[in-house]
């Protein structure tokens, strides 16, 4: 059997992977071992660069597999071994049990060499020295005392420098271990039944925003602790008019980290006043000397689903399948605050003074989904689809008396949870008839959305799709399709969903007449796809593809007196790319993409203090226009044959955004301008591989890449640990340049 090794792969003669899990049935034995050493180097500690991957110095084993069929089916493949980008396959047949097992080990890394004040006393714990957080309070107090107008940026930032130079670093970083097992109990039966056993681990850290008030925002790491199960039992009966299926799931979320406890970096002790919100600074320098965030809550969900599926006359096919499922969490509350100053109207860090202890929470998810197709005659053909998702909230209604706000201060503001609810029905309908050379296609879809607690109770949207298969030629066929929809409402009340997480009605409305949320608010959608796939010559494949889609909110009645629309106003992409593949013979081959893409987006606001703006002077406008340029080369060649192959690959990809933010003059923002560098990257990648087949068994390979990333953002690039109100922990995910070289031996028996 010839083998191709390709980046660490294997694949057989006629393209099948050998790492797949099921061999065939044919008695066999066979077996793959590469192995070998590789070394790394990044001019930087970016985690760009090992995000999702681990990227080892030293022996690596980057593929294995053993697999046979002799008293027993198997197949056991490992990649990249050994390490946090691992992922481990297992298929075993004995009679009568099958047994299918996968463990994938899944790195990200947020950011390298982050700066903060905080240390990890436990899990979910961050203190900072004392005697950093006294002598901070005290000079802030001091100077407060002296000049409240004192206590600003340039006193903070030269309080803190110091501090933060000889700051703990962390690395931002999660792991997810996932596994899963599923056993076969009665394969090759009418009624074939499986047990699933599935579960996620994360363990790590990422940035977490948390705040003491307007002026001082402390990005903290948020400790993750993550374990993910669901058990599985479903059974299959299948019989030559259809089959009939129905499965059990229970599937439970366990947080090992109920809620985070992070320092005050300005204060060692609890206070309090009506402005420590804004603390510290001219206005208040109070505030509590510790914050309290709840995280992720421990939860459960239970699914039931059923299915048929019939097969009828005239090549038809009926599928109906429906699940119901709880979903369910009930922690504890914890206090309004952990400020032991606020004590009016009640002690606040008194969870026994909560108007209830937990959530109760629960949530009923009903599913339905129906499927016909037939083609009744050689050219004709018809689908219809219906599905619905209904989620319906039943957790109760909590009225709260108050919140603490930031753990600053006590706010009387009456406020309440909102369960919200919603159902998605969809309906759509396709006929297709065979002209020969041509195949014409129409088809509608009707989309509904009823919802609780939204500025809308149901939006509907009607959407009427046209396509054509075109063969005129052999070597030649287009298929092309343009949809048109159009999304209204019911009545659009601006108030509606945020006034329903009040107490009491909101004494004014803070949304403009005019704003629409995009997801609710009427408009058009145009897409247009066409692909071209063209085979001029036996060993040329190429084609051409163009993607557009543009939308425009565009056909909702004015309602501001200006006469102009807020929120998203128009979106927009396109996309085109070109693919070629040539193998004129089994000495080389060459391919190559382009893809280029344009997304656009313009919005409208406004901006208000505490009362709304009626002002036109006060609107911003931000247009961006995003321009991405991707491609890439690569290609084989047998040097020498059954002695010497070669390989290589480039990968160029670069994003340059722009944010064209402006303002009236005279406004209150006054203040907007345009950000050229709005998320601007480029990646290169260059690769290449030369193997030489040693025996029929053995092949060794060297090769390499170098890979740069650079990127220029105006919101993340260069950012520094404090800046006015903000601490940050400033982690590396910048730019890097990076070189990878490797040397390794395939065995194949």
């Amino acid at each position: 059997m010839k083998r191709l090794l390709l980046a660490g792969c294997v694949f057989a003669a006629g393209g099948a992977l050998l790492g797949q899990a099921e061999p065939d049935k044919s008695y066999f034995a066979l077996g793959q071992i590469d192995f070998g050493v590789e070394g790394t180097h990044a001019d930087s500690d970016s985690s760009k660069f090992r995000e999702y991957r681990e990227l080892p110095n030293g022996p690596f084993l980057p593929f294995l597999r053993l697999s046979g069929d002799q008293k027993l089916r198997y197949d056991v493949v490992i990649e990249n071994g050994f390490r946090d980008d691992a992922r481990y396959r297992v298929f075993v047949d004995y009679e009568p049990i099958r047994v299918r097992a996968e463990y994938n080990s899944i790195p990200h890394r947020f950011g390298n060499d982050g700066r903060t004040l905080l240390q990890e006393a436990s899990r979910g714990v961050l203190v900072i020295s004392d005697t950093v957080q006294q002598a901070n309070q005290a000079a802030i107090q001091t100077q407060f005392a002296r000049s409240p107008a004192g206590v600003n940026f340039a006193f903070l930032s030269g309080l803190v420098a110091p501090q933060l130079a000889a700051a703990n670093r962390i690395d931002l970083e999660l792991l997810r271990q996932r596994g899963f097992v599923e056993l076969g109990l009665t394969p090759g039966h009418p009624v074939d039944v499986k047990f699933s056993y599935f579960q996620e681990r994360r363990s790590g850290n990422r940035p977490a925003g948390t705040s003491f008030g307007f002026g001082n925002v402390v990005e903290s790491p948020e400790p993750i602790a993550y374990r993910t199960q669901d058990l599985g039992l479903s059974a299959e009966y299948a019989r030559p008019w259809g089959l009939v299926r129905g499965a059990v799931h229970y599937n439970t979320f366990r947080n090992g980290v109920d809620s985070l406890v992070f320092d005050n970096p300005f204060r060692a002790t609890d206070s309090t006043d009506p402005n420590a919100y804004t603390a510290p600074g001219a206005g208040s320098i109070n505030g509590s000397s510790r914050g309290r965030v709840d995280l992720s809550p421990d939860n459960k969900a239970a699914t039931g689903s059923v299915g048929v599926l019939f097969r009828l006359p005239a090549n038809s096919r009926f599928t109906a399948d429906a699940s119901l499922s709880r979903w369910s969490q009930d922690r504890p509350f914890l206090p309004y605050t952990i400020n032991s100053a606020i004590t009016v109207p009640f002690r606040a860090d008194d969870p026994a003074n909560l108007p209830a202890q937990s959530l109760d929470g629960r949530i009923d998810v009903k599913t339905v989904s129906l499927l016909f197709s037939s083609r009744p005659l050689p050219a004709l053909g018809f689908s219809a689809r219906y599905r619905v998702y209904d989620l319906d909230n039943k957790t109760r209604r909590i009225d709260f008396p108050g919140y603490a706000r930031f753990d600053a201060v006590w706010e009387p503001i009456a406020r309440t949870n909102v369960p919200y609810s919603y159902k998605r029905t969809q309906g759509d309908a396709t006929v297709t008839y065979d002209l020969g050379p041509a195949t014409l296609e129409g088809g509608y879809r009707y989309l509904q959305w009823d919802r609780t607690f939204r500025e809308t109770e149901r939006t509907r949207e009607n959407t009427v799709i046209g396509a054509v298969n075109l063969r005129a030629v052999q070597w030649m066929t287009l298929r092309a399709s343009y949809e048109r929809g159009s999304r209204n409402h019911d009545t659009y009340d601006y108030v509606r969903g945020e006034d329903a997480s009040f107490g009491e009605p909101a004494p004014a409305p803070t949304n403009l007449p005019a704003l629409r949320r995009f997801d609710q608010a009427s408009r058009t959608v145009d897409r247009v796809v066409a692909l071209l796939q063209l085979t001029p010559i036996a060993d040329l494949t190429a084609s051409l593809s163009y993607g557009h889609n543009k939308e425009n909110y565009d056909r909702e009645a004015i309602v501001d007196p200006s006469g102009l629309r807020y929120g998203l106003v128009s979106a927009s992409a396109d996309t085109f790319t070109a693919e070629a593949d040539y193998s004129p013979g089994e000495r080389w081959s060459v391919y190559g993409f382009y893809t280029r893409e344009i997304n656009r987006n313009f919005q409208r606001g406004r901006q208000s203090g505490a009362v709304p703006s009626t002002n036109p002077l006060d609107d911003w406008t931000s247009n961006v226009h995003d321009g991405v340029h991707s491609f890439s080369l690569g290609g084989t060649a047998v040097i020498v044959p059954e002695k010497f192959d070669f390989r290589a690959m480039c990968r160029y990809q670069n994003f340059n955004g722009n944010n064209d933010l402006a303002s009236p003059p005279g406004g209150t923002p006054d203040v907007a301008f345009p950000i050229s560098n709005f998320d601007d990257t480029r990646t290169w990648t260059v690769s290449a591989e030369l193997a030489w087949h040693l025996a029929k068994s053995w092949t060794v390979a060297a090769g390499g890449w170098l890979e740069e990333y650079r990127t220029n953002d105006s919101a993340t690039t260069g950012l520094s640990n404090y800046v006015p109100g903000s601490f940050f922990l400033a982690a590396n995910d910048g730019s890097y340049k990076a070189r990878v070289g490797y040397v390794k031996a395939s065995y194949h028996f």
